[in-house]
């Protein structure tokens, strides 16, 4: 073979190894992510609730759902018992659920209701575990329009658990009830990522100075047709 060809051979190669990397990368972070599915509303702009549930004789839009007397009449999901969370500034107390990342992708919630805890052991490097020392990494929904299982399969369709995230500054209060233990958080940072383009293993590593718990949420613009937010809202808070 001459060398023209074994250089087309390499360059080949080192281009399947780079998409690869890119795939791998993206499908962590986005391929199921946590907040995929069905949204009704938009975190960016002023959001209409009930602007597209309009019934088919055109009459006044539905009244949105609330998380408050969503969990009043059908209480929080059964396997939401890892943790508690809190946010007293956004009026959040979420029960969170468990769930173990083994692959490509990260399981969503149950529900409008549930915060998640994502358990990225699998993956060296990233994520951690709440008052440890790394970065826990905790994911709700923003909205929900979908029938949800835990209550009968009733639809519930309005804001979720982590709604008003956005609304969090530098210094708001994290509580973590987990193990019998509370652990508090004060927010350092909140920023907002492209879906599509980030670099998640930075967002989730678990190289960070002090105790971390990263939550997200969907952000930016919601395409009907993907059925998809177009950026991730992130919120950084370190152990107080």
């Amino acid at each position: 073979m001459g060398s023209s060809g074994a250089r087309r051979i390499q360059m080949a190669l080192f281009f399947i190894i780079g998409v690869a990397a890119l795939v791998a990368v993206f499908l962590l972070a986005n391929g199921g992510s946590p907040i995929g599915g069905v949204r009704l509303f938009s975190n960016a702009q002023s959001r209409q609730t009930g602007g597209s549930a309009n019934s088919a004789s055109g009459g006044a839009p539905r009244q949105a759902d609330s998380v408050e007397a969503f969990t009043k009449k059908y209480g929080d999901p059964p396997d939401a018992t890892y943790a508690r969370l809190r946010i007293p500034s956004i009026s959040v107390n979420a029960p969170v659920s468990y769930r173990a990342v083994t692959g490509s992708v990260m399981p969503e919630p149950n529900g409008p209701t549930d915060v998640a805890y994502y358990d990225l052991a699998k993956f060296p490097g990233l994520g951690g575990v709440p008052g440890a020392g790394g970065n826990a990494v905790f994911g709700g929904h923003v909205d929900l329009r979908r029938e949800v299982a835990y209550a009968g399969g009733v639809e519930y369709q309005g804001p979720a658990v982590f709604w008003s995230l956005d609304k969090l500054r530098k210094g708001d209060v994290i509580e973590i009830d987990y193990k019998g233990k509370t652990y508090r958080y004060q927010v350092t940072s909140a920023s907002e990522l492209n879906a599509q383009n980030s670099d998640w293993s930075k967002i989730w590593s678990s190289d960070v100075r002090n105790d971390t718990i990263t939550l997200f949420t969907c952000g930016g613009t919601f395409n009907p047709e993907t059925h998809e937010y177009s950026t991730r809202l992130i919120v950084r808070a370190e152990r107080a």
